[in-house]
């Protein structure tokens, strides 16, 4: 993978010694809502809601990413 790739994500290199598998989990550094909106604009909500959809899928991403329920904040 290329250097300016990694940049753009957190990497985390997990081992499953019971399965025998290794993989590196990537979380993206920068969130950006406009790749996860369908027929809707960022600029196009109120900021109230444009916080709240953005929390919801990034707080979901950072679960995965770390394997555990994450409190919401």
């Amino acid at each position: 993978m290329s250097e300016d790739m990694k940049s753009l994500y957190h990497l985390m290199d997990v081992n499953v010694y019971q399965e025998n598998m290794f993989h590196t989990k990537m979380l993206l550094k920068d969130f950006d809502l406009r790749h996860y909106l369908f027929n809707a604009a960022p600029e196009n909500l109120e900021s109230v809601e444009r916080k709240r959809i953005t929390d919801l899928p990034y707080h979901e991403m950072r679960e995965i990413y770390y394997g555990r329920n994450l409190p919401v904040l």
